[in-house]
């Protein structure tokens, strides 16, 4: 008897707990930078919950105007309410301004789990997103052929040159050249990794987000300090990098398509 009224009161406690009112006004909500699967210079802002995370979650998002979403799908169901601006939405894995429905300020939809659709901003919008995390942006057509994405990366200068000594106030400098096949937009970055003690397997230093390449082929200069890296209890002696060309897949994994050849240090 004790212990079935300690747990009805554990489980009442709990319930209160969940049911804990949230509430915001306009003011007191908190903006922050999207995440790089959205335009640039996009806000985010999470009212209820965690996209990341199991479970509800209620957010809004700011984009500019002129913006655009290339085709993606997600898991689950989005719905949307339109606040400000307007929308123009269209389904397909191509993206065709010919081809869309205007939502304006007041505006609902609800986008089906794994169907790809588009989003095209005529004016700077805000919308109101809900749903069930996680919350992934996927570009990968879910009803293509699979593709394998290849691309070639040359780093063709490189300070200090290969077979320096290095230290850990030292900083790499490369000139790193590279060609994507079958390129989409907001897809693919460059990374410089470092091999380990562990056969097949690198590590590279955590950034904020990557910063995906905008086009198909280019040069692109990358910079990389040693400070954090020497101390990694894994790191292979000689010291030994390339550079990976990855392919973002979901928000959070991604692939790799193409890589350079290593080059060694002392």
């Amino acid at each position: 008897m004790r212990i079935a009224f300690l747990g009805l009161i554990l489980v009442s406690a709990f319930a209160t707990a969940q049911e804990s009112p949230i509430g915001f006004t306009p003011e007191a909500i908190v903006w922050n930078d999207g995440p790089p699967t959205l335009p640039a210079g996009s806000k985010m802002a999470v009212l209820e919950g965690n996209p990341r995370a199991e479970g509800m979650f209620t957010m809004r998002v700011r984009i500019p105007a002129g913006s655009a979403i290339p085709p993606h799908w997600h898991p689950r169901q989005e719905r949307v309410t339109v606040l400000s601006g307007a929308v123009d939405l269209g389904f397909g894995s191509v993206a065709n301004k010919d081809s869309v429905t205007r939502y304006r300020a007041g505006s609902f939809y609800v986008n089906p789990p794994r169907v790809m659709h588009y989003l095209f901003f005529p004016e700077a919008t805000e919308m109101q997103m809900t749903g069930v995390g996680p919350w992934e942006l996927i570009t990968t057509d879910p009803n293509a052929p699979p593709a394998v994405p290849t691309a070639t990366v040359t780093i063709h200068d490189i300070t200090p040159s290969a077979g320096t000594d290095l230290t850990a106030v030292t900083t790499f400098k490369a000139q790193v050249d590279y060609e994507i096949h079958n390129f989409r937009p907001a897809t693919y970055y460059l990374q410089i990794v470092f091999e380990t003690t562990k056969p097949n397997q690198t590590f590279s230093l955590p950034s904020a987000g990557p910063r995906f390449l905008d086009s198909a082929t280019g040069t692109v200069t990358l910079t990389q300090d040693l400070r954090n890296i020497v101390v990694y209890p894994a790191l292979k002696h000689p010291i030994r990098l390339r550079v990976y060309m990855e392919e973002q897949r979901t928000e959070r994994s991604s692939h790799v398509a193409g890589m350079s050849d290593w080059i060694e240090f002392k």
